[in-house]
Formats: C-alpha cells, structure tokens, sequence
C-alpha cells in the first residue's frame, strides 16, 4: 500500500510515485478521447511494441501528469479576484491530516476515475476537479494549436487572417474571409474537404457548388499571396515530404520509372473498371504538384467511395508511382480536365489491401459489383 500521506512528503522522489498512482489512470482515461480526435482523426493509437498509445500521445500525458502534480506542490493558485483557490487548499489541508495516512492512493484511483458520487468526501470531489479536470480543460484545442504551431502554422490562423495586413487583399468579400477561415480550422481537425457546412452557404447566399468554387479560388488566392502559411496551415497532407511536389526532380531509374509507368497505364486502360476514376485522381495529385487547388484525397473518397484513410492510402501510392512515372507522363496520360469533365459512375467497389506511403506500385485491387 502506498499512503495517500505520501502526496505531502517534501521528497519528490516519493511524493511522485503516490500522485502519479493516485492521479494517472483517470488522467490517461480522460485524455484519451480529446488525444485521438486531435491526433488521429478519431481513431485509436498503439504503442510499437505493447500496451499504450503512441509516443507522441504518450509524452503529452506524462506533460499532464507532471503539470498536475507541480500544481499541486507549488504556490498555491489564485482566482482572478485575487483569492486562493479553495478546492485546492482543501486537498492540501487533507493530504497533511492524520486520516491520509491510512487512505491506499490505488483504491482512491479507482474512485478519480469515476464521476462523483453522492455522499463522496469533499476533499476527493475537490481532488477530482483541480487535478483530473483542470489540467485537462480544452485539452482537444490545445493539442490541436500546440501541434499545428509545431509544424510552423499560426497559433490563431483566424487572428491572422482577420488582422495582418498580408491578408487585407482578403478581407474585401466576407464570404471569401469566412470560407478560408473555415478551410484552416477544418484543415487542422483532419476533416473531409469536401463539407461546407450549411449554415456557411445560407449566411452569404450560395448553394454547396457555389460555395465550393468560391473556397477554391480562396484558397489559390491565398496560396499565392502567401505561400507560407498556406503550406504551414492547409497543406495536403499526402504531399508532405514528395520531392516533386517541392519543385524538383524525382529520381527514378530506368527499371522503376518503367515499372511505374507500365502500372500507370495498367490503371487507365480504356476499358477498365474505374478507368475514369484514376484518371481524375492522377490529374488532380499532378495539378497538386504544379500549386493548384486540388483535393486528390477528396476526389478518391467522392469518385471510388471509398472512406477518407482508404482514400489517403490509396492517394500516397499513386503519389510513388507519379514522382516515379514522372509528372510530365502521367499528367500526359491523365488529362487535368479530367477532374472537371469526367462523371464517374460508382458501379464498382474498390477493396485496397496492403497500401502503404512508401510502396512502389500497388499492392492488390479486387473489385466487386
């Protein structure tokens, strides 16, 4: 048994261990939703080798844990008006009184993790509140900024967009304002490109395609009045680290460019399943290379009805296989006009095993009525 009594000892090196024993399991438990909405679209996050959650995910709950615990040994906060915040000090004044002593930190656990029960001690309702829920206030946001900050984009990209005086040349439609503020926050929460919220259209009077061709042309506006904070807080993901796609050559020798290239046209064979699909697919990750706005990822998802991770899988291969094929080629192949012109009909549902970022061509596609 570790003593609740221990929280208050001087020694970090035994005061830790209790908290954290105390505090972890509800910490970890409420975390996890916000983490994986933030970070992984939603889904869930494994550790390489064993139980856990990613190492990125992992290091922020140990941050938590940590900052929670420095809460609770330092200064005692104050409320705005100046005043101690009590439901801490009431944790403190508990922690040094006799009945800690005797209290197992592990079975208080059990009851953090919980939500509070009727009758529950005040000091352990106080407990829950200032180091379970108040470091984790807005964690979702938080991640979300903090994690786009550290990839070079804007801390409040609204702010941005509204105020600096790059941006002035955008501030002159409201509507065109409003779509791109839109794109960046939907941007940062990895949600599908192609929902434009009702609300949005209604409130500057456009129908869904209207409001679709005014947020393209926002974008290439910004694009290339900015290409920074384009790329820091809208770029598609699929493209990142693509050298074609950051203006030079890819380098492919012979045996891969033709193997490339031979896959390539395997796919948009007049004739094929699907044939138009790739096509409008290519076209749009060449269109991507050369700085327009396409959404390869979108067009993959709408075209094969696919889901947005099948789409993305399937997008990154045919990335491979354009940088090797070379661009030039397939964009030949693939007419661009493709992905205005082409109606594809949704006949066939495609089955992607095996894809991954790094292959070279594709791994399997069956196809079923």
């Amino acid at each position: 048994m570790r003593p609740l009594a221990h929280l208050a000892d001087p020694d970090d090196a035994i005061a830790f261990p209790a908290f954290y024993a105390l505090t972890a399991p509800a910490i970890r438990a409420i975390a996890r939703g916000p983490l994986h909405r933030a970070r992984h679209v939603g889904a869930a996050c494994h550790a390489p080798v064993g139980p856990g959650g990613c190492a990125e995910c992992e290091a922020t709950v140990d941050d938590l844990i940590l900052n929670s615990f420095a809460r609770l040994r330092g200064p005692l906060p104050t409320t705005r008006s100046g005043e101690p915040v009590r439901e801490l000090a009431l944790v403190r004044e508990h922690l040094i009184s006799p009945q800690a002593a005797y209290e197992d930190t592990a079975a208080l656990a059990h009851v953090l993790r919980g939500p509070a029960a009727e009758g529950e001690e005040s000091w352990l309702r106080a407990a829950r509140a200032q180091l379970i829920h108040y470091p984790l206030s807005h964690l979702e946001e938080r991640i979300r900024r903090d994690d786009a900050v550290r990839r070079g984009a804007a801390a409040r990209p609204d702010r941005d967009l509204r105020q600096a005086v790059w941006a002035t040349p955008l501030r002159t439609d409201p509507a065109t304002l409003d779509m791109l503020i839109f794109a960046v926050f939907r941007a940062r929460r990895g949600a599908s490109r192609r929902d434009i919220p009702a609300d949005l259209c209604e409130r500057h009077g456009l129908s869904p395609y209207e409001a679709r061709r005014q947020m393209d042309a926002a974008l290439l506006r910004l694009r290339i009045l900015n290409p920074a904070f384009y790329t820091a807080n809208l770029d598609v993901e699929p493209f990142t680290g693509i050298p074609w796609a950051a203006g030079y050559a890819h380098s492919a020798h012979g045996l891969e460019r033709e193997a490339a290239q031979e896959t390539l046209r395997q796919l948009t064979t007049p004739g094929r399943t699907c044939r138009r699909a790739y096509e409008a697919v290519i076209a749009g990750i060449c269109a991507a290379g050369h700085g327009d706005c396409a959404d390869p990822v979108g067009l993959a998802m709408a075209s094969m009805d696919l889901a947005r991770p099948s789409a993305r899988r399937l997008v990154r291969t045919l990335v491979s296989l354009v940088a090797a094929a070379g661009p030039d080629w397939s964009e030949a192949r693939c007419s661009i006009d493709s992905i205005v012109a082409t109606r594809v009909h949704r006949e066939h549902v495609l089955i992607l095993t095996g894809l991954g970022p790094d292959e070279a061509a594709l791994a399997q596609v069956a196809v079923r009525s």
